[in-house]
């Protein structure tokens, strides 16, 4: 569950992807994106009357990877070394903008993230959403001036990291993501005047097809250095183990197949809160983020299994997370150099409860990744690692028991960008 974050307070974020590696968005992605900072023009054509200009771009990233802690019973996988496809997208959009009071966007894409110490390297796979490739279709309405209306399958609102490496300050991400909501089917009402702006969403989080889900952000841009803006999510009603999640594995027809059965059941009906905050010095960019996700105790489901898991959550269970990201840009060159430090806590009583890869897991993380980029052309060296200081219960750690606290990565990533 990983969330895409495309927000009017994101343009930092957008800069700082483009510094250290390269991207790719369009300023008619559903509600909120903005151009990235030196970002080469997206690909416009002319598609005749009704339609008129049309904008097109797409991404591509891979990586070599080599890794400690692997094993049968490793939370990161049974391979020590590979390559990997990373993510890959291709969008065409008729942006919202002055000339028109109405626009579209379509988004082909899949991506596998490395939550850094929490799961294992994989390669794209197309059955992370119920249309398959087709990450996001919405339709967007501009019915008043600072005002925009979208439907459709929409981009979250929630986070700074995006699921897509090139907008990120390393491709390994921090445990703040895995709980959050990624593109999901419903409605968005944004709104921006002056250095504030502001977005509220109803859809059926984590792409479910329950739609109870409230989302929302809000941006507040003090000055050009300084920026805060905070979010958060909530359920009304619950959501049962049988709808679908996406992710590896799920499948609409619910059962061992849904979120009951892949772990997921307290994340899906989860209330969440968070904020990060932007601090730019000259090249340097500094942003502290903070998140604490919970949900209470969800008994209706309690005489059930999915896949032979409990779908009992019998009592309070959250996770808080806390990171710090770092990005500078050095001058006068095409190199780059970005991090960021983590700790994250959570506490559970069931097997429904695992916000990182265990209930009760406690860790700590760290990530530099030094960048060079030119034109369409990105290479980014990633080296992280992670400590358990909580192994979980059941526990769930590195190595071929499962029982070892430290993991070290290291990755060679390359991306291009059309």
């Amino acid at each position: 569950m990983l969330g895409d974050k495309m927000s009017l307070a994101n343009s930092w974020r957008r800069c700082i992807g483009v510094a250290i590696a390269t991207g790719l968005s369009f300023a008619s992605v559903p509600g909120h994106a903005q151009e990235q900072f030196a970002h080469p023009p997206s690909y416009t054509f002319d598609a005749g009357p009704g339609l008129g200009e049309l904008e097109t771009s797409a991404a591509f990233a891979g990586y070599f990877f080599d890794q400690s802690g692997a094993g049968n019973g490793s939370t990161v996988g049974n391979y020590s070394t590979g390559f990997r496809v990373n993510a890959w997208e291709v969008e065409v959009a008729r942006p919202v903008n002055m000339g028109n009071i109405w626009g579209f966007g379509i988004q082909a894409a899949e991506y596998q993230d490395i939550n850094l110490g929490l799961n294992a390297p994989k390669t794209v796979n197309d059955n992370r959403f119920q249309t398959g490739p087709i990450r996001s279709a919405y339709f967007a309405l501009a019915p008043a001036p600072g005002f925009k209306l979208s439907v459709g399958q929409l981009d979250s609102l929630e986070g700074f990291e995006s699921v897509f490496p090139w907008n990120n300050p390393s491709m390994l991400r921090t445990a703040v993501n895995p709980g959050q909501n990624s593109d999901s089917k419903g409605v968005e009402l944004d709104y921006a005047n002056g250095p504030y702006a502001g977005s509220l969403m109803f859809s059926d989080g984590y792409d479910t097809n329950v739609f109870n889900y409230f989302t929302w952000l809000g941006t507040a841009k003090f000055d050009a250095n300084n920026e805060l803006s905070v979010y958060g999510g909530t359920h009304f009603g619950s959501t049962g183990p049988d709808a679908f999640a996406y992710g590896e594995g799920g499948m609409p027809s619910g059962g061992p197949f849904g979120v009951g059965g892949q772990h997921q059941l307290a994340v899906v009906n989860s209330t969440m809160i968070g904020a990060w905050y932007t601090w730019r010095y000259g090249n340097l960019s500094v942003i502290p983020e903070l998140q604490y996700q919970f949900t209470p105790a969800l008994r209706r489901y309690a005489a059930d299994t999915s896949g032979g898991v409990s779908d009992d959550i019998p009592g309070y269970t959250s996770a808080f997370v806390a990171a710090l990201f770092g990005i500078y840009r050095i001058p006068n060159t095409h190199f780059s150099i970005s991090g960021w430090v983590n700790y994250g806590t959570s506490n559970g009583t069931g097997p429904q409860d695992v916000w990182f890869a265990a209930p009760n897991q406690k860790l700590v993380g760290l990530a530099i990744a030094p960048a060079w980029k030119y034109n369409p052309v990105y290479v980014r060296l990633n080296f992280g690692y992670a400590h358990l200081l909580n192994l979980g219960t059941p526990i769930s750690g590195y190595g071929s028991t499962g029982t070892q606290r430290n993991t070290v990565i290291g990755t060679l990533e390359f991306g291009l960008v059309f």
